[in-house]
C-alpha cells in the first residue's frame, strides 16, 4: 500500500495552524511514537539536533508511516540535501541560512524539478511512497514539496522583501533565538523580546504580501500564541528532549503531591 499523500499547500491555504514536533534524536522507533502524538507533524532537525541523513531515511518513513507529514531542517542552505530528504519522502525543507535573494534562488533551485529549478531524478522511495507513475510523480513535485528559507540574521531581515518575492520559495520561516541573538549583538536570547516581536512582525508581512506560509520555532505554550496572534501559522511546537523532560518533571511534581 503507498504511503500516504500529504498535501501540506491546501492544508496551508485554510489558514488553520499547523503545529509540529521537533526532534533531535536518531532513532526510527521514537521516531514513530513522536508522529502519533496529538500535533500535525515531526520535523527532524539535521542542524543542531544528531540526525544524519542515514538515520533521517529511516525516519522519515516511519513518520510517513504513522500517517504524518516528515519536515526536515536541513544542515545549511547547501545544493545537496533539500533533493536527498525530498528522495527519501519529506514533505517539506526548512533550510537555515537564508541571507539574500541569491541564496534563496539557489534553495529553490535545489528544491525544485525544471523548469523552476535543476533538482535532479533519482528520487525512488519518494516515488515508490507516492503511488504514482514516474511521468505523474515528475508532473506533482513541486506542487507536493515544499521549501521555507530560514530568516535568523539581521542581513535576512534586511533582505526580507527580496526573499520572499523568490519565484518557487513557498514560505519564510524565523529561528528566533538566533534572530534575537544577532539583533542584540550577542547580548541575549529573547523569543518573545519587543525588538524580536518587530522584526517578526516584519517578516510575517513579506510573507503574506508574496502568498508564502509563515513559520517559526516556537517550543512553548506562550510562545507559540504570541506567534499565532502575529500571524505565523506553521510553527514548531515542542522538541523531543523537553517532552521527555517535561513527562518527568510532571510526574516528579505529581509524586509529590
Amino acid at each position: 500500500m503507498a504511503a500516504p499523500h500529504f498535501d501540506l499547500r491546501s492544508r496551508f491555504a485554510s489558514g488553520e495552524p499547523f503545529l509540529f514536533s521537533w526532534m533531535s534524536v536518531p532513532s526510527p522507533a521514537l521516531a514513530a511514537q513522536v508522529a502519533r502524538l496529538p500535533l500535525d507533524g515531526v520535523c527532524l532537525d539535521m542542524q543542531h539536533g544528531m540526525i544524519g541523513f542515514p538515520d533521517a531515511v529511516g525516519m522519515i518513513a516511519a513518520i510517513n508511516a504513522a500517517g504524518r507529514p516528515a519536515l526536515v531542517r536541513t544542515l545549511w542552505n547547501d545544493a545537496a540535501t533539500p533533493g536527498q530528504c525530498f528522495d527519501a519522502g519529506a514533505s517539506c525543507v526548512i533550510a537555515p541560512m537564508v541571507n539574500t535573494r541569491a541564496q534563496a534562488e539557489a534553495l529553490v533551485r535545489a528544491a525544485k524539478y525544471p523548469p523552476m529549478g535543476s533538482r535532479s531524478w533519482g528520487g525512488y522511495t519518494a516515488l515508490q511512497a507516492s503511488g504514482l507513475a514516474p511521468a505523474d510523480y515528475l508532473r506533482e513535485a513541486n506542487r507536493m514539496t515544499m521549501v521555507f528559507a530560514m530568516i535568523e540574521t539581521v542581513e535576512a531581515l534586511e533582505n526580507v522583501e527580496a526573499i520572499a518575492a523568490t519565484p518557487g520559495l513557498d514560505g519564510l520561516f524565523v529561528g528566533p533565538s538566533d534572530l534575537s541573538i544577532t539583533l542584540s549583538k550577542g547580548a541575549a536570547i529573547d523569543k518573545t523580546g519587543k525588538d524580536t516581536l518587530s522584526a517578526m512582525t516584519k517578516v510575517a508581512a513579506a510573507a503574506g504580501k508574496n502568498g508564502l506560509v509563515a513559520g517559526a520555532f516556537g517550543g512553548s505554550a506562550d510562545v507559540i500564541k504570541t506567534y499565532l496572534g502575529l500571524g505565523y501559522t506553521f510553527i514548531a511546537a515542542a522538541v523531543d528532549v523537553d517532552l521527555m523532560q517535561a513527562g518527568a518533571a510532571e510526574l516528579r511534581k505529581a509524586l509529590a503531591t
